[in-house]
């Protein structure tokens, strides 16, 4: 175990990176987020098939993992265990921490108090951007920091925080779906909100399945290009797409979109227009799509950040296909962070950063003409 015979490089580089982070998370917390490296028994994953030879089959996204025993899934958070596939993560967070539900980012989800984030490690894309990588992209042994949390102790810790809502932040929530189920259900008992921060690689049967136990989601479209999704996130566009398009079916829940410009590689405007043209076409006019601005990390470090200039570009031609609300961010200052009425023009949620300054609505309208905002509003 790490600690006791010494860490490996890997080991080494990924705590180093994650000590701020880390640290925060903790800190901001208490003294009751001690860090429990052993964590409980590994557990029966769901959606997956056992083969011959004692083979199995993950089918809870797309890649469809096909592992002997003792072999490990992509994700490094769901393995084959004596021929049963077990989900390696349930129970040991590797990040906790207490959010505004901006940082999500939801600009059209308001809570009256913050979101309880946790993550566990792994994720089953490896984005060359990946700011939380010393997580996503190392399994629970290899993780900066395990902590030992039943989903009862989860949402008793969001109660105590006096947060609204619990969101499933910071890795990717599909590769600890059974742990974050648990969590929902009785969540939603307490009368805590779900938020659900993903890419979107997730087989159609269980996106539905956790759907029902949702309030909003925040969807990472990272590009509109097959290529891109191949070569720089480790997936495929069209299994985004499709769950996109289920997503847009199911009404009770909110969802906002999200997309981080890379500077060369996806900020090219003829296929931000496309993606703004398909998603209003998909989800309508109304839903809002967040550009927000690339800084150099994890295997992308030669690259520079994202200019401003772009991001302005890229926000006025998704506005020239339709989209009513379109938003800016990492670009602190910037007034493509605030909500604009589309009928009057008028500021009427003004923002920095994460922080709502002044928010002019009666509300789900805007206080100057009455007109309908999309969205959550208290």
């Amino acid at each position: 175990m790490p600690g006791q015979e010494g860490f490996t490089r890997r080991q080494f580089l990924s705590r180093c990176a994650a000590l701020a982070m880390g640290a925060c998370c903790a800190d901001a917390l208490g003294a009751w987020a001690a860090a429990l490296p052993a964590g409980p028994e590994a557990r029966r994953a769901r959606y997956w098939k056992p083969l011959a030879g004692g083979m199995t089959r993950c089918e809870l996204c797309p890649n469809g993992c096909v592992r002997p025993d003792g072999g490990d899934g992509r994700c490094r958070a769901r393995g084959n265990r004596g021929g049963v596939y077990r989900t390696l993560t349930y129970g040991r967070p590797s990040v906790i921490a207490v959010d505004p539900v901006e940082k999500c980012p939801l600009n059209h989800f308001q809570l009256r108090g913050h979101a309880f984030s946790i993550a566990t490690a792994g994720c089953n894309l490896s984005c060359q951007y990946c700011h939380n990588w010393a997580f996503s992209q190392v399994g629970p042994q290899e993780a900066p920091k395990v902590y030992s949390m039943t989903p009862r102790e989860v949402v008793a810790k969001a109660v105590e925080n006096h947060c609204d809502a619990i969101a499933y932040f910071y890795t990717e929530p599909v590769v600890f779906f059974e742990y974050m189920m648990d969590i929902a259900a009785l969540a939603r008992k307490s009368g805590l909100k779900n938020v659900m921060v993903t890419a979107g690689y997730i087989s159609p049967e269980p996106l539905r399945e956790i759907l029902p136990h949702l309030d909003a989601v925040t969807f990472g479209l990272k590009g509109f290009d097959e290529a891109y999704y191949r070569d720089y996130v480790g997936g495929e566009l069209k299994h985004v797409l499709r769950s996109a398009e289920i997503l847009a079916q199911t009404k009770r829940v909110w969802w906002e979109v999200v997309t981080l410009l890379v500077p060369s590689l996806n900020d090219d405007m003829a296929q931000v227009a496309r993606l703004a043209k398909w998603l209003r076409n998909t989800a309508g006019s109304e839903v809002p799509l967040h550009f927000t601005r690339f800084r150099p990390e994890y295997r992308l470090k030669r690259l520079p950040m994202t200019p401003s200039k772009t991001l302005t570009l890229a926000r006025e031609t998704a506005m020239a296909q339709g989209l009513k609300y379109v938003y800016l961010g990492n670009l602190p200052g910037h007034q493509g962070a605030d909500t604009v009425c589309p009928r009057c023009g008028r500021t009427i949620v003004e923002r920095l950063g994460f922080k709502v300054l002044e928010r002019r609505m009666r509300g789900n309208k805007c206080a100057h003409c009455s007109a309908v905002i999309k969205g959550v509003w208290l």
